[in-house]
């Protein structure tokens, strides 16, 4: 496998990752995948962390809606312009005019133009000084200043080795943001922030520093910014300074492009759902869905996931908590929601693992015919699962195919030798819906039908004597004893003992998947390590090829009913 294109960073994420003109959010993760896949966290640190922060420049524009076109214009940004060469020129070299008789008499070769960059090297501390002087920047000159501003400007303590208020660069940060004022749409610059208050800021500056940048960018350009930083104040305080410090930044942005606002909402409820009152989280995707039709398909899959999240974390219950494994999975969709970089990835490899070893937990927590729903968590399971898949590359090698069709071969012989008490359990139910009523009801209605038979004859005889009565009485007996086992299969079975009868079977069905199947599909599971439909698409396949096939659909039902064994199982590719 070819070593990526590494000289493209950090200016041209999209060229890093070969992504064409166009490219949507998936196209990302899949060559985000790709990359990730050859650079793992705990093998290749260093490589992983500039794969990651390109995959975060990129996705954090595409969520925001950034026109793609700015990928390239950042990597551009800082070239010298034809009007900087031009600027440099007038600024280097002397006003000859008026001696243009002696230039006429001794020609001399032009001074090539001065770069700002090689002035600003040659001579950093004039260089500062003329540029700070200026009314009017070019983006360039912008980070000219403020990375002679690191060099320049010394902190007020004059200590050696930096502190947390050093490392956080004020007046570097302050020339960018400078900067945007006069160029709001700025790539590079832009660029530059973004990174600057992604990695550069002190936790205990952050709430200080947002009303400062509010009120420097005033447009949805904040939201893109600054997310990192929310996220940060979410995870470190409590949510009513968050929520009193969004107020007061919004307070001072303008109206402008609803879509930042939404993107930034949308990731910032995967965080603040967890310590956020549940009024105010409903309050915020009330709003979210009442602009559903400013969502693309990525924000609205990014709606959906937050939703079952409230959903889930609304009607759980204190003790299903408790339980370990459904413990592990809470666990596990936090970190997914609130974590960041390696130190995540590992807490949510580490919460998947003990997952995929606890098969009894993960039984005791998913119980069939629970009155609990939890759908929610599982498609907040699998979707989170997906997604780190593709952007993590925590995914065991490919199966053995023979040693798992052996495995699958071995589930079915273990689960055809209770197929004999299956059996005569479900002809008994038959029997004592269906043909024990038959009977009782057939002899009562027997008797009865025999006796006003009798009589009537009797009457008939008496009033009406006939060498054709005997023979009329006795059609009689035989279309009466007929009629009822008629009536009974067409009318009175279907209407009133069926359901009964299939609501008997189902149950018995359930107890024995709960008994007798459930754990053997659980160790089945275990010892594939693929995913829950190829697994459970092996052992259909296994049982097809033993005539098996009707009795398998049975088990099949069940299995593909059981959220707790597909869980499992997704846990499963996890484990490598």
């Amino acid at each position: 496998m070819s070593d990526p294109a590494w000289h493209h960073l950090p200016h041209d994420p999209r060229s890093f990752f070969d992504l064409a003109e166009g490219f949507d959010r998936r196209d990302l993760k899949r060559a985000y995948g790709k990359l990730i896949r050859q650079f793992k966290p705990e093998t290749h640190p260093q490589e992983f962390q500039r794969i990651r922060s390109a995959y975060e420049q990129l996705e954090n524009a595409e969520r925001y809606g950034r026109n793609q076109a700015e990928s390239q214009s950042a990597a551009d940004a800082w070239k010298p312009s034809a009007n900087t060469d031009r600027q440099s020129t007038s600024e280097s070299q002397p006003d000859n005019t008026s001696n243009s008789d002696a230039t006429q008499r001794s020609p001399k070769r032009p001074t090539p133009p001065v770069s700002p960059v090689d002035e600003a090297i040659a001579n950093p501390r004039e260089s500062y000084t003329r540029l700070s002087q200026k009314h009017s920047r070019s983006p360039l000159e912008y980070y000219i200043l403020a990375v002679l501003s690191d060099l320049l400007v010394k902190p007020a303590n004059n200590s050696e080795k930096p502190n947390d208020s050093e490392k956080h660069r004020p007046q570097f940060l302050q020339w960018l943001l400078d900067g945007l004022q006069e160029h709001p749409q700025e790539p590079g610059l832009i660029s530059l922030v973004a990174g600057t208050l992604r990695g550069d800021v002190p936790d205990d500056q952050i709430q200080t520093l947002l009303p400062k940048i509010a009120k420097s960018i005033r447009s949805s350009l904040f939201y893109r910014l600054t997310e990192p930083l929310w996220e940060r104040l979410l995870i470190d305080q409590p949510f009513e300074v968050f929520e009193g410090l969004i107020r007061e930044c919004e307070s001072h942005l303008r109206q402008g492009d609803p879509r930042g606002r939404l993107a930034f909402c949308l990731r910032i409820l995967r965080t603040a759902i967890w310590t956020a009152p549940t009024e105010w989280t409903q309050s915020q995707l009330e709003t979210l869905s009442g602009q559903a039709a400013d969502l693309d398909d990525s924000m609205h899959n990014d709606l959906e996931f937050v939703e079952l999240l409230h959903s889930y974390l609304s009607s759980t219950k204190s003790s299903a908590s408790a339980l370990p494994a459904r413990a592990a999975m809470e666990s596990f969709l936090r970190t997914y929601c609130t974590g960041d970089g390696p130190m995540a990835t590992a807490e949510m490899a580490r919460c998947l693992d003990e997952i995929a070893r606890d098969a009894h937990g993960v039984q005791e927590s998913f119980p069939i015919n629970q009155e609990q729903d939890d759908h929610s968590l599982f498609l907040l399971m699998m979707m989170a699962t997906s997604d780190l898949a593709e952007t993590t590359g925590l995914i065991a090698p490919a199966p053995d195919e023979e040693k798992n069709n052996r495995q699958a071969v071995s589930c079915l012989r273990d689960l055809k030798n209770t197929l004999q008490d299956v059996v005569h359990r479900v002809s008994w139910i038959d029997t004592t819906y269906k043909w024990l009523p038959f009977a009782g009801l057939y002899l009562v209605y027997g008797i009865l039908f025999t006796v006003l038979w009798f009589i009537a004859m009797t009457i008939v005889n008496q009033v009406i004597y006939s060498s054709a009565t005997g023979t009329i009485s006795v059609l009689i007996m035989i279309a009466g004893l007929l009629s009822f086992p008629v009536l009974y299969f067409w009318w009175f079975f279907p209407k009133y003992l069926a359901e009964r009868a299939e609501n008997s079977r189902q149950k018995y069905f359930s107890t024995c998947y709960t008994k007798r199947w459930r754990g053997r599909l659980f160790r089945y599971v275990q010892s594939c390590g693929e995913s829950p439909n190829d697994s459970l698409t092996r052992l259909n396949g296994a049982a097809a090829f033993h005539d098996d096939t009707e009795w398998m659909n049975l088990v099949l039902s069940f299995c593909h009913g059981d959220l707790g064994l597909l869980i499992f199982a997704r846990a499963q590719l996890f484990v490598g």
